[in-house]
């Protein structure tokens, strides 16, 4: 009886673990509301160096979509790699399929992106190659 109880609480405890770190994640809360974008849209072509990841998971309508910071190594020789915040509305795309912000580490990307009142450059769409 006990080993019954157990089979049917262990799937039900590794949910609410596995489901905790992402309380939170799903409501959009407004992140374009933290930066507000001056000058004119850029773009980068590049590899992507670095991918830190803030926050991820599930967005209603917006499958993939995280948080994070991306750095982008142009391809112009001897170029400054160049940060840009990435905020849960841009989607992230590489060979045509949502991935998330860690698939783009080590992969060609396109980056367009605006500098921001508050200092951080942030990403208006990203796509690997």
């Amino acid at each position: 009886m006990f080993e019954q109880l157990t089979n049917f609480v262990k799937p039900i405890l590794l949910a609410i673990v596995v489901a905790t770190p992402l309380l939170g994640c799903s409501k959009a809360d407004g992140p374009t509301a933290k930066f507000t974008p001056v000058g004119e849209e850029r773009e980068i072509e590049g590899m992507a160096t670095e991918a830190k990841l803030t926050a991820c998971g599930p967005v209603s309508g917006k499958a993939g979509t995280c948080e994070g910071t991306l750095v982008v190594q142009p391809q112009k020789p001897g170029a400054t790699a160049i940060a840009v915040e990435v905020t849960r509305d841009v989607t992230l795309r590489k060979d045509g399929q949502t991935v998330f912000l860690p698939q783009l580490r080590g992969s060609p990307v396109i980056v367009k992106y605006r500098a921001t009142k508050e200092g951080p450059n942030v990403a208006t769409s990203i796509v690997g190659q």
